[in-house]
């Protein structure tokens, strides 16, 4: 039940955040575009803020979105932070960038950005690791 409310709580609260997002997001390709670039870096800046030593306390989500469709990237965030809050802020620059992207036309490669199968430590940075695909001799 309390996570029931938890999500539900994000759920409005993205919506609030998007409502809001929505009204600044006006002008040029270009102003738009660096708004959209301050609060990617802000997301960075959220999750660079832990340092990666256990990484059973890491995980990952998709961020962004490309023009034909699924994720842009995927980013790793710690466990130990606020994470709703930043799951929220990552929803909310997910959905800009595919605002933008509608909204200006934008052109990009559609290949499938599949996630990561796992997250190790390295130099006290999480790193997202994708595994080389097993291939089978004929």
């Amino acid at each position: 039940m309390y996570r029931k409310l938890i999500f539900l709580t994000g759920l409005c609260t993205i919506m609030i955040a998007l409502a809001c997002e929505k009204q600044t997001l006006m002008g040029s390709p270009e102003a738009e575009s660096l708004q959209l670039e301050a609060l990617r870096q802000e997301v960075d800046s959220l999750a660079a803020q832990y340092s990666c030593a256990d990484v059973e306390q890491w995980r990952f989500t998709a961020i962004g979105e490309k023009a034909c469709g699924g994720p842009a990237g995927f980013i790793a965030y710690s466990t130990q932070m606020d994470t709703t809050a930043f799951l929220i802020k990552v929803a909310t620059y997910t959905e800009l960038q595919k605002e933008y992207n509608r909204k200006w036309d934008v052109v990009s490669d559609c290949m499938l950005l599949l996630p990561p199968d796992r997250i190790i430590c390295e130099g006290g940075k999480p790193k997202l690791v994708w595994d080389e695909p097993v291939t089978e001799e004929q």
